[in-house]
């Protein structure tokens, strides 16, 4: 059995793969799993932590400790995990990236543009078009105050992109799933903020590279230490290459699989069975065997049960 931790909003984003695979995958919100005294004896996958609050984060990391010592396999630490703008600026000051990363709510400024604003936690993507001086910063980081986006989650990142083809961009994506680097499909754009994709604007030669680049796993050697900066063990690296070497834009904990791809070009479908295939062996070797349920027995989780006792929604007890 293998248990995936989420926040209550985003427990959709594994449903492909709870019918397929010789594994059951519970999905549990923390919510419930702060509550309950009685858990299930399987692996757990901690994700969701950018979307945690900082009592959240304490009792997801004190969960998280409680099952380790109890013998169960474990992913994703909430202690550890680097969020957004650690991670890149960690991946900067190792040399793992080449741009560079600041906080709003820091005097420090960009001494490099192009750069772009966007929020740390949230998955919405850039708030700015491409910023090109400092007064195109501050005239975007008023906007987005007066929009009512807090400071302390504005940050700005250095753009650093290349089209993979004259007016195409190309995200890529890998995921880790405990000891295996299992390669995804790619986004293919004509902007250089390429988040969802536009069908069939790649064309044959491209989608064939994709097909090649899942078949040899290209980049899990190079992408690993990405992961490791990050304390994740399980989640998906979004990453664009610049030059020869990948540049990592962020790993996402809790990403939406999907399944059952239909495209224009049968490449490309092939490419999305054999890549989900692959995650679906690779969740099939964290699988723990079911077995019986074993009691939580935590200071701080005991109390927070009580204190959260007929009602919906945790309450801090800090």
């Amino acid at each position: 059995m293998i248990v995936l931790l989420v926040t209550g909003a985003h427990d959709y984003t594994h449903q492909a793969l709870r019918s397929t695979g010789n594994f059951d995958l519970r999905i549990l919100s923390y919510q419930s799993a702060f509550r309950t005294p009685w858990l299930w004896r399987a692996t757990y996958i901690f994700t969701d932590v950018d979307r945690l609050n900082f009592w959240e984060l304490e009792l997801a990391a004190r969960l998280f400790r409680r099952l380790r010592e109890m013998g169960m396999r474990v992913l994703n630490d909430p202690a550890r995990v680097r969020q957004r703008f650690s991670l890149l600026r960690t991946l900067k000051d190792r040399g793992l990236n080449r741009f560079d990363v600041w906080r709003v709510e820091d005097t420090a400024r960009p001494t490099r543009f192009p750069v772009f604003l966007r929020t740390e936690s949230a998955h919405r993507g850039p708030l700015s078009d491409l910023l090109h001086d400092g007064d195109e910063v501050e005239t975007a980081i008023e906007s987005a105050l007066t929009r009512g986006h807090p400071l302390r989650e504005l940050i700005l990142i250095e753009y650093c992109s290349q089209p993979i083809r004259e007016g195409i961009f190309r995200k890529q994506a890998i995921y880790r799933v405990g000891d295996r680097m299992v390669p995804s499909l790619s986004v293919h754009e004509s902007r250089w903020r390429a988040k969802e994709g536009e069908l069939g604007v790649a064309g044959q030669e491209l989608y064939d590279d994709e097909y090649e680049m899942v078949v040899t796993n290209r980049y899990q050697d190079v992408l690993r230490p990405a992961f490791e900066t990050a304390n994740i063990e399980y989640g998906r690296a979004d990453f664009g290459m610049v030059g020869d070497r990948p540049q990592v834009y962020e790993i996402n904990t809790n990403p939406a699989i999907k399944a059952g791809l239909s495209h224009p070009f049968p490449i490309r479908v092939e490419a999305e069975k054999l890549a989900f295939s692959r995650l679906v062996d690779a969740f099939e070797s964290i699988d723990t065997p079911a077995g019986s349920h074993v009691r939580i027995r935590d200071g701080s989780l005991g109390r927070q049960k009580r204190k959260d006792l007929l009602m919906t929604r945790t309450r801090w007890t800090p």
